[in-house]
């Protein structure tokens, strides 16, 4: 009688130290969620952001906007607070977009024969979870310098989710969703303006890298 009572103790006394090890486990889980929330918060990276070559963003060797872009106003961006949560600040953008357009080949090395304009309009954010969508509308406008004319004007909404495995960590995650909004945005900014020309051809003009050889051959003694 008493070995069984004893047992029945021990028997007991094992489920109330599973209960407890589970409460454990719970504890520690949400003690995880919630840690990173303190965790300082980094702004943006340009080299994060910046649209990767595709076949969608692949400029054609006669395209008229190789090399001749260049930087316009890059505006509506924020910086990040430490203690808060990171964001992209208009510095960080425009890098991005400058680096983006380079990798493009659209980039011009001198005054260019367009200027491009950026308004980061706004970049919507979730005030937490476990995969964290982030969402940017950014207006862009590219301007003929010639006559002053807009020829491109768009406004371009992306969204990119980090997943709970990209990082432990929320604010990393926070970074990291901003990040992949912006490069998408990017990206879907160059393959518009691809697939117009490609629409329209020489709508763009010529590649002023055409002009300028045809310029060198006409100063050329006869």
């Amino acid at each position: 009688m008493i070995a069984q009572s004893n047992a029945t103790i021990r028997n007991e006394m094992a489920q109330v130290k599973r209960r407890l090890l589970s409460g454990q486990r719970w504890r520690a889980l949400l003690l995880a969620s919630l840690l990173p929330l303190a965790a300082c918060a980094a702004p943006a990276d340009p080299g994060a952001m910046t649209a990767p070559l595709s076949e969608a963003t692949l400029l054609p060797a006669a395209s008229g906007l190789r090399q001749a872009v260049q930087m316009g106003q890059v505006a509506g961006g924020r910086e990040t607070h430490p203690l808060w949560k990171s964001d992209v600040s208009s510095t960080d953008f425009a890098e991005a977009l400058r680096r983006s357009l380079r990798a493009h080949a659209m980039l011009g090395s001198g005054a260019g024969a367009y200027r491009l304009d950026a308004e980061l309009l706004r970049v919507d954010q979730p005030f937490g979870g476990i995969n964290l969508e982030v969402s940017a509308e950014v207006r862009y406008r590219l301007v003929r310098l010639s006559d002053n004319a807009t020829v491109f004007d768009q406004v371009i909404n992306k969204a990119y989710t980090a997943s709970f495995g990209s990082s432990l960590v929320a604010v990393t995650r926070l970074k990291l969703a901003n990040e992949g909004a912006i490069r998408e945005n990017i990206s879907a900014l160059i393959a518009a303006l691809v697939a117009q020309e490609k629409a329209q051809p020489g709508i763009f003009g010529v590649p002023v890298a055409e002009l300028e050889d045809a310029l060198r051959r006409a100063l050329l003694p006869a």
